[in-house]
Order: C-alpha cells, then sequence, then structure tokens
C-alpha cells in the first residue's frame, strides 16, 4: 500500500500547472488574438472578402452584434462558433477541413508561415503540459520513477512546455505582416512585429501569454513541491506508519 502525501507546495503546483494548461486551451479556441478594422483593402480579394465574411456570420450566429463592426481573428484564420450557450466569450472552434490543408497548402498568401509554426509549437506544448496533469495525480502516491523524482521529470517538461509557448508568442505577431491578415483586419498597415494604428491585440493573445507565465511558475514550483514531500514532518510521519499524510 502506498503512503499518500499531500502538501500545500504540491496542491500549489498542481493548480498551477492546470492554470496554465486551461489558459492556453481557452486561448487556441478564441478568435480574439487580433482585433481590426473594416477598411476597403479588406474587399481587394477574394480570401480577404471571404475572411471578412465569414467574422460577420460567426458574430451574428454568437450573437455578438457589437463586434460586428470590429473584424476578429484567432490563430486559426478559419473556425466557427459553436451553436448552443458558449462556455466563453468569444469561442470559436477550428475548422476541421482547414486544419487538414493548414499544412499542405502552403501557400503564405492564404494562412502565415509563422502562424503555422505557432499553431504548430502551441499544441506539442499543449500535450506535454496535459500529460504532466496526468501525471501530477499521480505524485498523490507515487513520487519516484525509474531514475529521478516524478516532481523533476514533470518539471523539466513544463519547462520545455514553456519554451514552445514563447515560441508560439513570439511567431504570432511576426504574422502581422502577412498579406492576408495585413489586409484583411489592419487597412494593409502592419508589419512584422508592428500592428499599426487600425489594430490592436486581443484578449486571446493576453490569455496566452498569462498561460505562458503560469507554465513557467510551475516548472520552478515542482521541484519546491517535491521536497516538501521529503521534509523532516513528512518522514518523521512515514516512520510512525502514518499512510495517509497531510502537511500545511
Amino acid at each position: 500500500m502506498c503512503t499518500i502525501i499531500v502538501t500545500i507546495r504540491t496542491v500549489l503546483w498542481y493548480v498551477m500547472s492546470l492554470t496554465a494548461t486551461l489558459l492556453i486551451l481557452v486561448s487556441l479556441f478564441t478568435d480574439r488574438w487580433l482585433i481590426g478594422t473594416f477598411s476597403t483593402t479588406s474587399l481587394t480579394n477574394a480570401d480577404t472578402f471571404v475572411n471578412s465574411v465569414s467574422g460577420i456570420a460567426n458574430d451574428i450566429r454568437g450573437g455578438d452584434f457589437a463586434a460586428i463592426t470590429q473584424p476578429h481573428v484567432g490563430l486559426f484564420l478559419y473556425c466557427k462558433v459553436p451553436e448552443g450557450k458558449k462556455f466563453f466569450e468569444g469561442e470559436c472552434i477550428p475548422n476541421m477541413e482547414s486544419i487538414q490543408t493548414l499544412f499542405t497548402d502552403l501557400d503564405d498568401r492564404k494562412y502565415p508561415h509563422t502562424w503555422r509554426g505557432a499553431v504548430l509549437v502551441f499544441i506539442i506544448g499543449l500535450a506535454l503540459m496535459l500529460l504532466t496533469d496526468v501525471f501530477a495525480l499521480l505524485t498523490v502516491c507515487c513520487r519516484q520513477c525509474l531514475c529521478c523524482s516524478v516532481f523533476t521529470c514533470c518539471g523539466s517538461i513544463q519547462s520545455f512546455a514553456s519554451m514552445m509557448f514563447i515560441l508560439g508568442l513570439v511567431a504570432y505577431p511576426a504574422g502581422w505582416g502577412s498579406e492576408i491578415v495585413s489586409d484583411t483586419y489592419c487597412a494593409g498597415q502592419s508589419q512584422p512585429f508592428m500592428l499599426g494604428p487600425n489594430c490592436s491585440i486581443g484578449v486571446a493573445y493576453w490569455l496566452a501569454v498569462a498561460g505562458t507565465l503560469c507554465t513557467v511558475f510551475s516548472s520552478s514550483l515542482a521541484i519546491w513541491a517535491y521536497k516538501s514531500t521529503k521534509s523532516v514532518r513528512s518522514e518523521m510521519r512515514q516512520e510512525d506508519g502514518e499512510r495517509c499524510i497531510c502537511i500545511p
């Protein structure tokens, strides 16, 4: 029978890890990464016209009539507002057909190359965070793996995930200079890392920033949490034969 050890540090680490995962997940499924304005450049070609009309249709479908005058886009250019009650404002599910062609049709005029890279690293980082969340549940009872502690492994994985998220946060503004982004949302005045007067960063991007910071903090807390399970009080209570230990 394993010894269950729960400390305030392990709980804090797990909550921080779960918060980071949820923030990144919500940001990826939100079409508020970039807020723009309508202009004549939004109707210059078929692609930008389709994007503008698609955004208006999503706003009408979601009942967000105030956002019709401000085109907005997420990490995915094409997404669909789910029917029924939304879990959060701006919820938008990526179109599966567009995801399939995301890495097959490499035309930068249809989708910025840097945004493709951002999607890839965010997915990798999110998958790693989900993996550590599962392992974190096991640390209540199982705290050692073959070579080292589960906390150390999870902390290392979370450090790598945070680097993936940072790359994604840098890659996204690098795509602002793309023709389809600049013409559709920024009146043709945006450049890489420079939005211009007609665009602004949306709340979803800041959610991704917050999720990245939480990931960095959780990777730092992992070792701190492990040390709390090896404290003197914990060792003494294990020697006394206790199987369920809770340390504030």
